[in-house]
């Protein structure tokens, strides 16, 4: 039996971790320029997007392709630095914290 309500007790501390990485993610930011810095985008830890800044000198219609370009490869860089920072406080979070099965 008290292996039970030690099980228990485990999982709500996982929840609790749980709980905490959640607000720690959306509390975490990451901006990303690209390389000649005509945009910038910021997103949180969950990856969602919170602004993108474009340069006015090159908002022109026939950038419009070049400007959409831009955005994907700034973003996606963008997702490598948050999946990068996630990867290292996941292993931080969890290697200190025995699962209970």
């Amino acid at each position: 039996m008290a292996g039970m309500f030690d099980n228990l007790k485990q999982l709500t501390q996982l929840k609790q971790q749980a709980n905490k990485f959640e607000k720690l993610l959306t509390s975490k930011f990451f901006e990303v320029s690209s390389p000649k810095g005509e945009v910038k985008i910021k997103v949180n830890g969950k990856m969602e997007l919170i602004s993108i800044d474009i340069n006015e000198e090159i908002l022109k219609p026939e950038n419009k392709n070049y400007i959409e370009k831009i955005i994907k490869k700034t973003f996606s860089q963008c997702q490598k630095e948050v999946e990068k920072w996630m990867a290292s406080e996941v292993r931080s979070q969890i290697g200190s914290f025995k699962l209970p099965f």
